[in-house]
């Protein structure tokens, strides 16, 4: 297949992303992803001056991008973030929500603002973008909505490092509930709604797990590819996800693991 016919296949040519978290790890690969293939993409996030560096490292390769701040946590914040898209690109045709953050504590220690953070940000955040880009995207008929989940939804991640994040995993386990539920109610506007379930990435999240050398032994006897994931795993499933060639793929959680859940 030619790289034309590639392009025209999965092309994401006028069209405008928004992704969050778009400043680091997942959420930068993603956005440079979708770049490559001809998207306007907003690396949105809290950390402004990171979703800054992120663009313009974009944008110094010739493709389209720019940078946005928002706190996904806060209604206002996320109103005013997709009124500037719409603004200066004609609104969201493509959003990935990517912003995730983690606080593990055993049961008995975790406290309810350690549980409500984690919820707020991965959930309530996932929720309040999703609300915002949906508006946009009915009003013209077409649009793709992208919702990073994780394993943790269905799994209970090994190595017993990663215990204690009973806030992470219900998190994740409702933004796949709400996709579902998008994914229903979305349907007759055009618009798709999936989920994509990382296995344990190499990503700034997972950085001091993983730096500990027993505990990426573990994580590797517990993956059948024996490595753990990277960013760029996740490119070309973005790309056809974000693209017209999956205009009949929604509501479904697809895993990229290395076949961690097989077992």
């Amino acid at each position: 297949m030619s790289a034309e016919i590639i392009l025209k296949t999965f092309g994401l040519r006028n069209r405008t992303a928004v992704v969050t978290g778009g400043a680091s790890g997942l959420g930068r690969r993603i956005g440079k992803a979708l770049a490559c293939f001809g998207a306007e993409v907003y690396f949105a996030d809290l950390n402004r001056d990171q979703a800054r560096e992120a663009a313009e490292d974009v944008a110094a390769s010739g493709d389209k991008a720019r940078h946005l701040y928002v706190d996904v946590t806060d209604p206002i914040s996320v109103q005013r973030a997709f009124d500037e898209v719409a603004d200066q690109s004609g609104g969201a045709d493509i959003l990935v929500c990517s912003a995730g953050i983690s606080s593990a504590h055993w049961i008995e220690e975790m406290e309810l603002k350690h549980w409500n953070r984690v919820l707020n940000v991965n959930l309530t955040g996932t929720f309040l973008c999703c609300q915002a880009a949906a508006r946009q995207m009915v009003a013209n008929r077409w649009g793709r909505i992208i919702n990073i989940a994780s394993i943790a939804a269905l799994h209970a991640p090994r190595p017993r490092r990663f215990d204690g994040g009973y806030n992470y995993s219900a998190s994740k386990a409702g933004v796949l509930g709400l996709s579902k539920r998008l994914a229903a109610e979305l349907a007759r506007y055009g618009i798709t709604v999936n989920c994509v379930s990382p296995g344990i990435m190499h990503t700034p999240l997972t950085e001091k797990a993983v730096s500990d050398k027993e505990t990426f032994r573990q994580i590797i006897d517990a993956v059948p590819m024996g490595r753990l994931g990277s960013p760029e795993d996740l490119d070309g499933l973005l790309v056809y996800l974000s693209s017209e060639s999956s205009s009949f793929l929604t509501g479904q959680d697809i895993m990229i693991d290395g076949g961690y859940s097989v077992w």
